[in-house]
Order: structure tokens, then C-alpha cells, then sequence
């Protein structure tokens, strides 16, 4: 599972992995997001918010395996509770990863696999 978590890091470094209830959803509203993710130890009201976002954007979420602490410190942040992937080819190679390693994951793998490479909804939806 390392190699999931070292690859949303090279995410972030390349500019295309958004942390925080603002930046996930300005990505979900304007249809640059991809993935959006949240830690396993979110509250149930970030959680509720990121699905509201996955379900106006049109795309998927998926509950991380790691704590807020665990991907905070990934992302040189105190804590990190939810996250966006603004690449549709990242997104899926990540999702990839984590299907690798857990089975449960292997549908949102399939998912971003297939999707045409268009974005969610429009901004003007």
C-alpha cells in the first residue's frame, strides 16, 4: 500500500492532487476533478460534503486507508481529510494501486479505467 501513498505524494508534486473542503470543491463545481477522496478517520459531516461533491461532479469517492495524520504528514500539512485528483490518468493509476493492494477498490479502478477521458459535470451544468 506504500506505493499508493508515495504516488498521491508524486500527485502533489506535479499539481494535480487539491487538499481541503475549498479546493475539492471549487475542483468538483468546475469539472476538474477526478477522484475525490477522503481519509478513514474523516468526521461524517467531511465525509457527507465529499459525497454531495462526488455526486454533483459526477465522479467517484473513495474512503482512503489512512488517517488524517498519516496523510497530512504525506502532504506536509497538520491533517488531511479530503483530497481531489484533477487527473483523470492519475486518478486512475492511483485507484489502480490501491485495487492492487485491496480488492474493494477494484471498482473505482474499473470506473476511472473506462470512463471516456472527459471531464464531470460542466460548470455549466
Amino acid at each position: 500500500m506504500d506505493k499508493a501513498l508515495n504516488f498521491l505524494g508524486i500527485c502533489k508534486k506535479a499539481g494535480k492532487l487539491l487538499t481541503g473542503e475549498d479546493g475539492v470543491s471549487g475542483a468538483a463545481r468546475s469539472g476538474e476533478a477526478a477522484l475525490i477522496m477522503t481519509a478513514s478517520d474523516t468526521a461524517s459531516n467531511t465525509t457527507k460534503k465529499a459525497l454531495n461533491l462526488s455526486e454533483w461532479g459526477r465522479v467517484p469517492h473513495v474512503r482512503l486507508p489512512w488517517d488524517k495524520d498519516t496523510l497530512g504528514e504525506l502532504l506536509d500539512k497538520r491533517v488531511c481529510a479530503i483530497l481531489a485528483l484533477t487527473d483523470r490518468g492519475l486518478a486512475a493509476a492511483f485507484a489502480e494501486k490501491l485495487a492492487a493492494q485491496m480488492p474493494e477498490y477494484g471498482a473505482t479502478a474499473a470506473l476511472l479505467r473506462d470512463k471516456p477521458a472527459g471531464k464531470g459535470r460542466k460548470a455549466h451544468d
